[in-house]
């Protein structure tokens, strides 16, 4: 007995170890800020005053080679591109720290779109090019960062500001939505990543530093919603203009040391082996105490650390698709403006907002609101909400909207 526990011990001591050795998995990259620039655009008013307008860049290029291309939205150098056509002309730089800036020239730029391409006289060794990577219909739900220089930041609090990559904000969420926007036929990506002015042209990147899309605009409806130009709406100007840049491998994600990886996965399985063999040896009286003390955690189950809660739909029009929730209530409906589980029109039983769903992190629980809708919402066993009241489910539980074939799972994955 005293040898096992001498060895869960030891065990123990090995994982603290490596845990601490092993990279931050799912959190914002670091290296991002390296590739990311402040653009600063002026252009003169009737006047012939100087004014001057302020966005976001990150470069693109060969991995580990000095970069000299950055991508933006067009409407961050619009003002420059219509003082180029006017007498007089405008300005067009990029701010690597306070007294370190260099001018910028338009490659390309695509209004409808909402994209371009700026270059520098000559590569730099003070930013890195940033991967890219094409979005992909199993990303729905995913963690998502948006890095750049939102005005409000420096307006709200008057911080010593160098505008240097630290002095980025960072701001996180998760990917609600894949659409193709009316009348331009360009791909976004719908996100509840706090964005504002300044934002514009920055990198909406993944947990691995990787460019899915470019900040673009908030939501005049939603303080909820936001959107990125998806990344491969740039992908066809830079192969025209002979451009380089590098995209994320399929591999994105997995860890290069595997083996300590499995190693540290054997040893862990080896500890709860002990764990267990240890309770078993228990005596019965102290088990009985333990299965006392864990009935009412049963009841009330509580968030277990390191999972989410996740609202999953498992309509045939989702394909199980999942949504977060962070800390504001998810509705669900046929109201693509408000709703972040968007049902298509004419699905039969659903309103346009039919309820919501929040997670209550004190009692562990699922809560559920019926909005009113005309058909109902459901628990799994049949009992229909009443209207604007809210009620509580555990996790692994499902309710349904107006029809079983609107099935909605709500778990902590």
């Amino acid at each position: 007995m005293r040898n096992t526990r001498k060895l869960a011990g030891l065990l123990l001591a090995f994982l603290l170890a490596a845990a601490m050795a092993l990279p931050c998995l799912g959190a914002f990259d670091q290296d991002t800020l390296d590739g990311i620039v402040m653009i600063r655009t002026g252009a003169p008013d009737a006047d012939g005053t100087m004014n001057y307008w302020r966005g976001t860049g990150f470069f693109i290029g060969e991995a580990g080679s000095q970069p000299e291309y950055i991508v933006t939205n067009s409407h961050v150098v619009e003002e420059f591109i219509l003082a180029g056509k006017a007498l007089g002309g405008g300005t067009l730089h990029v701010l690597f720290d306070q007294d370190d800036e260099a001018e910028a020239y338009l490659v390309d730029y695509d209004y409808e779109k909402d994209v371009a391409v700026l270059r520098l006289e000559e590569p730099t060794d003070k930013r890195s090019a940033l991967p890219l990577r094409q979005p992909e219909d199993g990303m729905l739900g995913s963690e998502v960062y948006a890095v750049g220089y939102p005005l409000a930041a420096d307006l709200t609090v008057q911080a010593v500001n160098s505008f240097r990559p630290e002095d980025a904000t960072v701001t996180t969420g998760s990917i609600s939505r894949f659409l193709t926007e009316s009348g331009t036929g360009r791909r976004l990506l719908q996100t509840d990543t706090a964005m504002s002015g300044g934002n514009s042209g920055g990198p909406l990147v993944d947990e691995n530093g990787a460019v899915l899309g470019i900040n673009t605009a908030a939501s005049n409806l939603d303080q909820n919603l936001f959107y990125a130009v998806s990344i491969e709406e740039i992908l066809p100007m830079l192969d025209r203009n002979n451009i380089p840049y590098a995209m994320a491998g399929g591999a994105a994600g997995l860890p290069e040391d595997l083996a300590l990886y499995i190693g540290i996965g054997a040893a862990a399985v080896v500890l709860l082996l002990v764990i267990i063999l240890l309770a078993r040896r228990g005596k019965k009286k102290k088990a009985a105490r333990a299965a006392a003390a864990a009935q009412p955690a049963a009841q009330q189950p509580a968030q277990e650390p390191g999972r989410s809660p996740v609202v999953r739909s498992m309509a045939p029009q989702h394909g199980g698709m999942g949504v977060q929730l962070h800390h504001q209530p998810v509705q669900l409906g046929r109201d693509s403006a408000v709703c972040r589980v968007v049902y298509q029109d004419g699905t039969p039983g659903v309103s346009s907002r039919h309820c919501q769903v929040y997670f209550d992190e004190r009692d562990g629980m699922f809560v559920v609101t019926d909005l009113n809708s005309t058909y109902g919402t459901f628990l799994a066993g049949g009992q229909r909400l009443q209207p604007n009241t809210p009620v509580k489910v555990p996790p692994k539980s499902s309710f349904y909207l107006g029809e079983v074939d609107n099935t909605v799972y709500v778990d902590l994955e």
